[in-house]
């Protein structure tokens, strides 16, 4: 069985203790389930983007771990049709020169529930400076229909590259590239490139991430998942455009697929939901602050459903880090749903009243200096450290290094067997919380909505172990309370909104009392007429059948 490597172990000092020692858990397992599993079956890359004045210390920090290549001047031109045929397929096709080499190179869109290793690549080389359509293994990657005369050059890149192979005693292999250069557009337009890429070539994962926690020591770095292609299409293209915000995806189930390994794809798909919706964040775009969260919550909700089979040390490290990131994005998220949905009603209602106006002014400068903490922590060390502690611990399954007990042998269940056992529970607790529904109070409904929404995300988990239409009927008994309760929880958030407005601007605060009096009262009359309604949803649900119960 292939043994965990410590290839960097000053790096493991911020980790739970039992990730730094053998695994119990793992070499007691039945070698025909792990032991394939501990190598990887992908190629795993991050991208950690640098400022170019620190690349000279990331550079000698590197050269002390390994071997340094001599520098290579690469310029690599992408191609696609006029209407952008490949980038709406998610292929990148790119012809890249190195001295007088061309080298022809399909990448896929992401595979394997949003890993960074999971895009497909194929290479050729090739005799000539533009594509290849006749190229052995490349061009059968292309969508189908492409012709050479649909092709045309849209960006390039010109990078200067050094590359530094780091190698453990045992099987571990890493390639780290420093890029520094620009991407420029066919018109005038050009973006500065700088950034490390490192590539697991073989061995354990975990020291990918190792390397990574020792180079953010030497200098400031931000994981990013933009690489130099949708980099280059955002500069061509409209970039007036605030960037996209980024849904996350159903991890695609098989029936037989172990708890242990969906516990691996669904923290893999959260965590690359999370950076895919850092760009739309720090441009102040509220979808993306509130996709953050929805990936930070998915997670935590998959962390407590498994909880009894996690090792508790981990599970509580765990779920600190990513509360952590949870609170720092909250203030905004709070801030974004008071102003465009609290606020707008009344204003439309009474759009000549002056205090609303000036309610309107504060509650817009509170909402900027809440991104403002958003941003800094986003952009901050700490941030970036904790996705690479969260993704080296999803990555190398590292809940293993545990004692077998009957709990964590559930790990090497087929999630299907499982599935049912856990809706069951997240339903139960949704039932109890819901006793005597007419007289619990704000702090009993809020633990009723918490409820909902972790049966909610459960099914959206598991759900496509079911048929289809049965889960998308049990569902639209689930949202209206969901809604429901959530539009309730936001009117109890806001009077601590109100509140912070009314201090924060002294001179006004008569007329913030009032102009907050009102859009409180508003929301409050509304939910009083909807009491009835929720009730109705309440019950329906109750009486709706399990789609997962036989």
């Amino acid at each position: 069985m292939p043994r965990r490597i410590a290839f960097w172990p000053f790096a493991t000092g911020n980790f739970p203790k039992s990730t730094q020692r053998a695994g119990i858990f793992r070499a007691r397992c039945p070698a025909s389930r792990v032991a394939k599993e501990a190598i990887i079956s992908v190629e795993i890359e991050l991208k950690l983007a640098a400022a170019a004045s620190d690349l000279p210390k990331l550079r000698a920090a590197l050269a002390t771990m390994g071997s340094v290549s001599v520098e290579t001047q690469l310029v690599s031109t992408y191609y696609d049709t006029a209407d952008f045929a490949l980038q709406r397929e998610g292929t990148t096709l790119r012809v890249r020169k190195t001295g007088r080499r061309h080298v022809q190179t399909v990448k896929s869109a992401d595979l394997a529930d949003g890993a960074e290793a999971g895009r497909g690549e194929w290479e050729d080389p090739i005799s000539r400076a533009t594509p290849d359509l006749t190229a052995r293994t490349s061009s059968r990657h292309l969508p189908p229909g492409i012709a050479p005369d649909d092709l045309h050059p849209v960006f390039s890149t010109h990078v200067a590259r050094t590359t530094i192979t780091l190698a453990s005693h045992g099987e571990t292999r890493i390639e780290a590239a420093l890029d520094r250069g620009e991407i420029r557009s066919t018109g005038a337009t050009s973006e500065k490139i700088s950034e490390i890429e490192l590539e697991l070539k073989a061995g354990d994962p975990a020291a990918l991430y190792d390397l990574a926690l020792r180079l953010i020591e030497v200098a400031p770095l931000r994981l990013t998942a933009a690489s130099k292609s949708s980099r280059g299409y955002r500069l061509i293209q409209s970039r007036a455009k605030p960037p996209p915000a980024f849904h996350g995806k159903p991890v695609a189930l098989d029936p037989a697929m172990t708890v242990d390994t969906f516990l691996q794809r669904i923290g893999r798909a959260s965590l690359h939901q999370l950076l895919l919706n850092e760009p739309a964040a720090l441009a102040r775009e509220a979808e993306g602050i509130h996709q953050m969260r929805v990936a930070v919550r998915r997670l935590r909700s998959a962390l407590s459903a498994f909880k009894p089979m996690l090792p508790a040390e981990h599970y509580r490290w765990a779920n600190d880090e990513l509360k952590w990131i949870g609170n720092a994005l909250g203030a905004a998220r709070n801030w974004d749903v008071f102003a465009a949905s609290l606020v707008p009603p009344v204003s439309t209602a009474l759009p000549l009243d002056r205090d609303l106006e000036r309610l309107a002014g504060a509650k817009e400068r509170l909402r900027q200096a809440s991104y403002d903490a958003a941003i800094e922590e986003i952009l901050s060390p700490r941030y970036t450290a904790a996705l690479l502690r969260l993704m080296r611990w999803f990555e190398g399954r590292f809940w293993r290094d545990q004692p077998v007990s009957e709990q964590s042998a559930k790990l090497l269940a087929p999630i299907s067997e499982l599935a049912p056992v856990l809706l069951d529970q997240r339903l139960h607790r949704v039932a109890k919380r819901s006793r005597h529904f007419a007289k619990l109070g704000p702090p009993q409904r809020h633990k009723l909505r918490i409820a909902l929404k972790q049966l909610r995300y459960t099914i959206e988990m598991l759900g496509s172990l079911f048929g289809g239409h049965s889960v998308k009927s049990y569902v639209k008994h689930l949202k209206p309370l969901q809604d429901a309760l959530g539009d309730a929880n936001d009117v109890k958030v806001a009077h601590t909104l109100v509140t912070e407005l009314r201090s924060a601007d002294a001179s006004d605060e008569r007329a913030i009392d009032r102009a907050g009096g009102l859009v409180l009262g508003w929301h409050e009359r509304e939910m009083a007429t909807q009491e009835d309604a929720v009730r109705k949803d309440l019950r329906q649900l109750k009486n709706a059948k399990p789609f997962w119960r036989k």
